[in-house]
């Protein structure tokens, strides 16, 4: 399991990056398994899932790849297709570029430390002013305070929310249990 607190001194966007290091020390235990990408992937999809409670959010293995399952994005909302990636590749931008020519929306979510990297691919594929680039702090961040209506206390709640949901959709979809997040 991956072991992370939920410190209320911190910012949502920090106790987030301290998820993702955590869930990096856990890659680093498990050789070849791409661990921070699957929890970036199911925090996104337990975010969905919250946010928008009236929409089927399809939540799919982290191992099923989109070129192997023909998917137009990780998940694919309206007329948008949502993708996230830790380290984007070429490739990567060719399929935002494909979805704008089929009608769709890219919208990206990736690290921090991905951002740059998005920006410049899409740059070099002459698509940048129509991919949405959202680094996965501020994407969780920005939900997270308005569910708890900009209220301090009620933090740790819905942050533990997001995480039980995150975990309900490890249990669904992924034959790896120590992808769950423990709290404590």
């Amino acid at each position: 399991m991956i072991k992370a607190a939920i410190d209320n001194s911190k910012s949502i966007r920090a106790i987030v990056y301290d998820l993702l290091d955590a869930a990096l020390e856990r890659q680093r235990e498990c050789n070849g398994t791409m661990v921070v990408g699957a929890v970036l992937e199911h925090l996104v999809g337990a975010k969905l899932s919250i946010a928008l409670p009236g929409v089927k959010i399809p939540h799919k293995s982290f191992s099923s790849a989109d070129a192997s399952t023909r998917a137009k994005g990780d998940f694919l909302i309206g007329d948008t297709a949502i993708h996230i990636t830790v380290a984007p590749e070429e490739a990567f931008a060719h399929k935002c570029r494909q979805n704008i020519e089929e009608g769709l929306r890219p919208l990206v979510v990736t690290t921090e430390s991905g951002v740059g990297g998005i920006k410049a691919l899409v740059l070099n594929e002459d698509i940048a002013a129509r991919v949405e680039i959202l680094e996965i702090g501020q994407f969780l961040t920005i939900n997270v305070y308005e569910w708890i209506g900009f209220k301090n206390q009620d933090r740790s709640l819905s942050l533990g929310k997001l995480i039980a949901t995150y975990n309900d959709i490890i249990d669904q979809c992924e034959t790896d249990p120590s992808l769950k997040i423990a709290l404590g």
